[in-house]
């Protein structure tokens, strides 16, 4: 399931999905967690979640039915009207939209097993987020062409000297140690790979400890505010698309995942607060990397 979710988010930004829509769609883990939660655990929710569920889902509808097709695959080229260009982009937009609603109930569903294998066995954070990831590891050997290719782009990206890494130690450097440090050089790319895999590392570690130290409420308002820097992120630094009705859809997440805490902490129904720290957590465990398999 680890598998499956993290090539899904991935792969589906090659198929015209922004990144400000893929971080608003996949806040609506909420909804269908509570509609997976009612079939399968036979679990119950107020009239205040499901009105804050409700709330979560018109907004990630309403950015993903008014978001523009997002730059994550070269437009076909465009035929003598011009129309098969555009079907082409709505077609692609469609299919990356349906892998990501995939993702999302394959999330939900691995955040019920995991709830109901840490009831019968414990909670233990650190063995939970090391097998879904090592045993998850064997799988991405059916991308062996795609991951030589991605290594080739990395190996041959623009080379950066250690030491312009290091600039605020360099004056401090005896000066043989400086220069030997000037003269080795490391892709960029692999520089911003392992920034990108510490920062993950650090934000699912952090998801997993927090959930053992604090109630739901806690826990969601935190990755909400995660959600919105990474949002601002995108869209301020990163020039990013994100016109009012985005702007629209993505309040209307927010607020209702705020409602659904807020319920969640007053509510009396432990399985309920339960079941939203764990389908938080399957969400952030498919954290979505920049390089993703391209599409044939």
């Amino acid at each position: 399931m680890f598998f499956a979710v993290s090539v899904l988010n991935n792969l589906s930004l090659a198929y015209r999905i922004s990144v400000p829509l893929h971080i608003i769609f996949r806040s609506g883990g909420l909804m269908v967690g509570m509609v997976l939660g009612m079939i399968l655990m036979k679990k119950r929710y107020s009239r205040a979640q499901m009105f804050a569920v409700l709330t979560v889902t018109i907004g990630v509808i309403y950015a993903t039915t008014s978001a523009k097709a997002g730059p994550g695959k070269k437009p076909s080229a465009p035929s003598g009207n011009g129309s098969g260009s555009h079907e082409a982009s709505t077609g692609d937009y469609a299919i990356g939209v349906f892998m990501l609603t995939v993702a999302l109930i394959v999330s939900s569903l691995m955040g019920l097993l995991q709830e109901s294998t840490y009831q019968t066995y414990g909670s233990e954070w650190r063995e939970g987020l090391f097998y879904s990831h090592f045993l998850a590891l064997p799988m991405f050997m059916l991308f062996y062409n795609d991951i030589l290719e991605q290594l080739k782009i990395f190996n041959q990206s623009t080379p950066i000297p250690i030491l312009q890494l290091v600039r605020q130690i360099g004056p401090y450097l005896p000066s043989s140690v400086a220069y030997s440090l000037s003269s080795i050089t490391v892709p960029r790319l692999w520089i911003f790979l392992a920034v990108n895999t510490l920062t993950q590392f650090m934000c699912i570690s952090g998801v997993h400890r927090l959930t053992s130290l604090s109630s739901a409420l806690t826990l969601n308002f935190i990755l909400n505010l995660r959600k919105f820097t990474s949002l601002l992120v995108s869209v301020l630094y990163f020039e990013n698309g994100f016109g009012f009705e985005m702007a629209v859809g993505s309040s209307l997440v927010l607020l209702g995942t705020i409602m659904y805490s807020m319920s969640s902490s007053v509510s009396t129904q432990k399985p309920s607060v339960t079941t939203s720290s764990k389908s938080v957590i399957a969400s952030e465990n498919n954290v979505s990397s920049p390089h993703h398999p391209k599409k044939n």
